[in-house]
C-alpha cells in the first residue's frame, strides 16, 4: 500500500510540474521571455492581422509578431526562432514528420485561396479544357500551389510538361517566384494563364485587366469527392506550448476576434496591414472573404482533411501513421 501511495505521489508531482514549467515558460532566471509569433506576407499574415496591436499579452505572456517573406518562413520553424509560426501545411507537416521539429499542427490559418486567372472571350469562368494545350505560370513549384495545381492536373488525365510545346491533351507549366512574376509571364507572352493566390489573383486581375479565372479549391473538391477545400497554410505551436490549456484557449479566442474584425472591417484592412503588418500588403476589398480565414481548433474532421490533402499532394509518406506525432 505504500508503494502505491508513493508512485501515486511522484506521479501527481511530475504532472504538477509539467504544468508548472509550461505555464512558466514566460520567465528564465527571473526575467520575462517573450512568445514569438511569425507569418509569412500574404494571406497567412491575415490570420493574425488585428492580433498585432489588440493581443501584445495572451493569458499574462508577452507576445511578439513578425511578418517575414515567404522564403524565410520555413527557418522560423526548422530553426525553432519561433514559438508560433504560420506557414505552408506540407512543409510543416514535413518538418514535424521527417525532421523532428517540436511542433504540433493545431488549426488550418488558411484554406485554399488560389486561382487561374487570365483572359477568355464570351465567358468570366475558365474550365479545364480552356488550358489544355496551353502555357501557365504558375507560384510555388514544390509548396502547395504548385503541388495542388499539379494533383488536379493529374486527377483529371491531363498530361504535364515543362519544356517544349504542350500536346493538346497536356499543360506546359512555368514556375513563378510569386504573383507578380507570375502576372509579367502573362503580360510577356510566355504564358497564357497564372496561378497565383489570394490577395494577388483579385489585384492582379484588376492591374492587368484580366476578366476570367478557375476556382481551384472547387476542382480540388470535385478530384477527391468532398465537400471541404484544401489546407493551404497551418498554424504550428510548440509542443510544450500547444500542451498549455489555458494559452491555447486565449490564442483561439484572439484569432477568431482577429477574423471577425477582418471580415467586418475589410475596407480598413489593407491601410492597417501597412501600419502594421508590411509596407508592401495589399488586400483588396473583393478579395478579403476569399482569402479563407480558417483559425479554428482542429477537431476530428479537419484532421482527415489534413491528412487526405498530404496524402494527395506527398504520396510517398504514409500520412496517417504520422497522425501522432503531427497533430
Amino acid at each position: 500500500m505504500k508503494k502505491l501511495l508513493a508512485v501515486v505521489l511522484i506521479i501527481a508531482l511530475v504532472a504538477v510540474l509539467a504544468i508548472s514549467l509550461v505555464a512558466c515558460n514566460n520567465k528564465k532566471d527571473g526575467e520575462e521571455v517573450t512568445i514569438k509569433v511569425a507569418a509569412p506576407e500574404g494571406t497567412p499574415a491575415l490570420a493574425i492581422c488585428h492580433m498585432v496591436t489588440e493581443n501584445k499579452k495572451l493569458d499574462g505572456l508577452n507576445i511578439e509578431y513578425s511578418v517575414v517573406a515567404p522564403a524565410n518562413i520555413a527557418t522560423e520553424m526548422a530553426a525553432e526562432k519561433s514559438d508560433i509560426v504560420i506557414m505552408p501545411i506540407n512543409a510543416g507537416a514535413n518538418l514535424i514528420a521527417n525532421k523532428g521539429a517540436q511542433y504540433k499542427l493545431v488549426s488550418i490559418a488558411v484554406d485554399g485561396s488560389l486561382y487561374l486567372i487570365g483572359n477568355k472571350d464570351g465567358s468570366n469562368t475558365i474550365i479545364l479544357d480552356d488550358i489544355k494545350g496551353k502555357t501557365v505560370a504558375c507560384i510555388g513549384q514544390g509548396a502547395v500551389p504548385g503541388l495542388t495545381f499539379s494533383y488536379i492536373l493529374s486527377a483529371n488525365n491531363i498530361g504535364i510538361v515543362t519544356e517544349g510545346t504542350p500536346g493538346t491533351d497536356q499543360v506546359k507549366i512555368v514556375w513563378a517566384a510569386d504573383g507578380p512574376a507570375a502576372n509579367a509571364a502573362v503580360q510577356g507572352g510566355s504564358a497564357d494563364y497564372a496561378v497565383v493566390g489570394e490577395p494577388a489573383a483579385t489585384a492582379l486581375s484588376a492591374k492587368a485587366g484580366y476578366n476570367a479565372r478557375m476556382d481551384i479549391q472547387a476542382l480540388y473538391n470535385t478530384a477527391v469527392g468532398n465537400n471541404n477545400s484544401y489546407p493551404q497554410a497551418g498554424l504550428f505551436v510548440k509542443t510544450s506550448l500547444a500542451n498549455n490549456g489555458t494559452f491555447m484557449t486565449a490564442l483561439f479566442n484572439a484569432l477568431a476576434e482577429s477574423k471577425n474584425w477582418v471580415l467586418n472591417n475589410k475596407n480598413a484592412v489593407t491601410a492597417y496591414a501597412k501600419e502594421h503588418l508590411y509596407e508592401s500588403a495589399a488586400f483588396p476589398e473583393g478579395s478579403i472573404e476569399r482569402c479563407a480565414i480558417n483559425c479554428e481548433r482542429l477537431n476530428y474532421e479537419s484532421q482527415e482533411k489534413i491528412i487526405t490533402f498530404l496524402s494527395r499532394i506527398m504520396p510517398n509518406v504514409n500520412w496517417t501513421e504520422k497522425k501522432d506525432i503531427l497533430f
